[in-house]
């Protein structure tokens, strides 16, 4: 947060942020390296294309292990495995 001289927030709303802009940017320059294709799938390209969503699957499992912890299902939460499906869940809760 930002602060005027009397002490007064100067940012209290995303309307007083600079967000930059394309026309902000400078010019890049973008090449294809294909110098080494992968060679696991018929077009030769590697994916990225998980990169942004794979952080959340350990996240949930962390969250219901804890969560099992919590009540007492401790061994459970440590054998709990990929995918969390209602009955695997169910189960870990209920079953001996």
């Amino acid at each position: 947060m930002r602060y005027d001289g009397n002490g007064q927030v100067v940012t209290a709303s995303m309307m007083d942020y600079f967000l930059p802009r394309a026309a902000s940017m400078g010019g890049f320059h973008h090449e294809l390296d294909q110098s080494i294709p992968c060679l696991t799938n018929p077009l030769g390209v590697k994916g990225v294309g998980e990169l942004g969503t794979i952080g959340a699957t350990p996240a949930i499992v962390n969250a219901v292990a804890d969560a099992l912890t919590r009540v007492g299902r401790v061994e459970a939460a440590n054998t709990l495995q990929m995918p969390l499906t209602p009955a695997r869940v169910w189960s870990a809760l209920h079953v001996s």
